[in-house]
């Protein structure tokens, strides 16, 4: 078997299938050795693991580690990775993929280890029982149809990477400047609306130069990148819960071009809007006539 990535023999391993791309698809997961997900090019949505009890391991591009009880693992979309069961071991975990909120993505500037992944420990106490807690819920309420149901598993998701971001806090005495999180906030709320980096300056009584240096330095992306993140998020959104025309959703969140609005959707989700909304909406389908596949002896994806 491939120690990780780069070794050549990683061709040889079988790819798992990924979940569609969606707001948020989650799972609970006992397996023995001989489990093991491998996908050379990642996924298209985040995914988090959180390790309940047992081990597992990760053979990512530049590192190889072993994940126990109260791990979270982070892994953004697009990072190679390949995960499995150790042997002589059990692992138990929970899994979502997820596309984040607009507004989460703050919380998820978490720090990263070599292969572009985020782990973090949970000690045995209240943050970890908390963690466990929310993805109780967000497990119960994202198999459910009802719309509040599905909004209940997203608060769900928000709380696990609030309790992340805040123990993160916590460590390094380092939560973001008010100016930067005043700015995130703006943005957040008024994403259809043009800007400038004057404009933005100005409203935190900063030069442009010097907010661009400390956005970036404390969010890990520029002004503008991040503006880009939170319309398409938007915009996916739009594309699964509303019959918007794409031109419409396009003009709703700031792009005066539905040509460009549609190369920036496509190069970020890895299909056209219109395509995307198909997708989403034949999985919406089958979960409404609970239609869950046949059990074909293949290892579960996650």
């Amino acid at each position: 078997m491939a120690e990780n990535l780069n070794d050549p023999a990683a061709s040889s391993l079988m790819e798992t299938a990924a979940p569609p791309a969606g707001i948020l698809v989650s799972g609970h997961f006992t397996q023995p050795f001989g489990y093991q997900t491998y996908r050379s090019q990642g996924t298209r949505d985040w995914l988090i693991t959180f390790t309940l009890s047992g081990e597992g391991e990760y053979r990512l591009k530049d590192s190889r580690f072993r994940c126990i009880e109260g791990d979270m693992v982070i892994l953004p979309p697009g990072t190679p990775h390949d995960y499995r069961t150790p042997e002589g071991c059990v692992w138990e975990f929970v899994w979502a993929h997820f596309v984040p909120l607009p507004h989460w993505s703050a919380w998820l500037t978490l720090p990263q280890e070599p292969g572009a992944c985020t782990r973090m420990h949970l000690e045995a106490g209240a943050r970890q029982e908390r963690a466990r807690a929310a993805f109780a819920r967000l497990l119960r309420d994202s198999l459910e149809l009802d719309f509040y149901k599905r909004q209940l598993s997203l608060n769900a998701m928000e709380e696990i990477l609030l309790v992340l971001a805040e123990m993160q806090s916590r460590r390094t005495g380092s939560a973001l400047d008010p100016r930067v999180e005043e700015i995130w906030s703006y943005l957040s709320q008024h994403r259809k609306e043009p800007h400038s980096l004057e404009r933005l300056a100005a409203r935190v009584a900063l030069s442009p130069s010097r907010l661009s240096h400390l956005f970036k330095e404390q969010v890990g992306e520029s002004i503008m990148e991040a503006l880009l993140r939170l319309r398409l998020s938007h915009a996916a959104r739009l594309l699964e819960h509303t019959s918007l025309q794409i031109t419409e959703i396009a003009e709703e969140v700031g792009f005066h071009s539905p040509f460009y609005f549609t190369k920036q959707f496509t190069a970020r989700y890895g299909s056209s809007p219109s395509h995307y909304r198909k997708e989403r909406q034949r999985t919406l389908e089958n979960e409404n006539e609970g239609a869950l596949p046949e059990s074909s002896g293949e290892k579960p994806i996650v």
